[in-house]
């Protein structure tokens, strides 16, 4: 199994699937399934809860997608790239390999 280089609050393009196309950020990860949730990408499920026996509600539901499916988006290019690491000074920093541009670290959407 390879290493996640995404991070959650990473901005990401879905470049195949049912979502191709859409630009959001990560909520959630799953590295074991090798799957992200993103804040965006949602199905309408019935909610079939015992509470709300007289009525079906729709909700919207997370839907996984897989890894493989989803290519980091590079904000100020307006471009997707693939992301690399180099050291600099002492610490690992994440960097762009097709434009040499270093990624800000984010958490959850907010820079340090």
């Amino acid at each position: 199994m390879n290493k996640i280089k995404l991070k959650v609050g990473d901005p990401v393009k879905v470049i195949t699937g049912d979502f191709y196309g859409l630009i959001d950020k990560i909520s959630q990860i799953e590295p074991k399934k090798q799957q992200i949730y993103l804040k965006k990408a949602t199905r309408k499920q019935y909610d079939k809860s015992p509470e709300n026996k007289k009525k079906s509600e729709l909700k919207e539901v997370a839907v996984a997608i897989p890894l493989s499916n989803v290519a980091y988006w590079l904000v100020e290019k307006k471009k997707i790239t693939r992301i690399g690491w180099i050291k600099q000074s002492e610490k690992k920093v994440r960097q762009s390999k097709k434009y040499n541009v270093l990624i800000k670290e984010t958490l959850h959407g907010s820079e340090k």
